[in-house]
């Protein structure tokens, strides 16, 4: 996929996620497919959104949805051109239905955010800069226990992940600043909870 086929704001990469698929089901493998491997921000907005979504709530799906989002995001830090993940996280699905109603929560708050992001400070969401949040992004895997125990953690920690994300997409480096300050928030709740 072409950098001009790739999404350019959030209502677009919902409108890939509605494609993806054509079963009962719709696997990680189907949703890289649709969105193209080489697309790393939309691909990394894609397990951030479904982890501020209800979904999240399901049993495991913030191990599984951290592991995906530091995969890609160690992807991002070694400078790929397209997108790794091992079999079994391809092959990891959940209902058509459980993705349609994630996505319908998602629609209301997408134009929202579709209009007041806007290509600014675009050097932030380059190399080097987008080294640090990607980085920070790749530890998300380290807090999956965490996530799994402080209630709102992953929602929070996802919320920035997917802001970073949007920052890309829309090539708008204030959304990756607001990011970062989202990050530092959710390591502060973490261990403000644990302690």
């Amino acid at each position: 996929m072409s950098n001009q086929d790739q999404p350019g704001d959030l209502s677009d990469v919902l409108d890939q996620l509605e494609d993806a698929g054509d079963g009962e089901t719709v696997s990680v493998g189907d949703i890289v497919k649709e969105i193209g491997g080489d697309a790393f921000g939309p691909l990394l907005l894609v397990p951030a959104l479904f982890l501020v979504t209800p979904v999240s709530g399901v049993p495991g799906m913030p191990s599984v949805g951290s592991l995906i989002i530091s995969l890609i995001a160690i992807q991002i830090i070694l400078g790929r051109d397209t997108l790794w993940l091992p079999g079994f996280l391809r092959r990891c699905e959940m209902k058509k239905q459980r993705l349609d109603k994630a996505l319908s929560w998602l629609r209301k708050p997408a134009g929202w955010i579709d209009r007041i992001s806007s290509e600014r400070l675009t050097v932030l969401t380059q190399r080097p800069w987008i080294m640090l949040p990607a980085s920070l992004c790749a530890l998300m895997v380290l807090l999956a226990p965490a996530f799994e125990t402080v209630p709102f953690s992953v929602s929070i920690a996802a919320g920035a992940v997917a802001l970073f994300a949007l920052g890309m997409v829309a090539r708008d480096g204030i959304m990756a600043l607001i990011a970062l300050l989202v990050f530092v928030l959710t390591g502060w709740l973490i261990v403000t909870t644990l302690t």
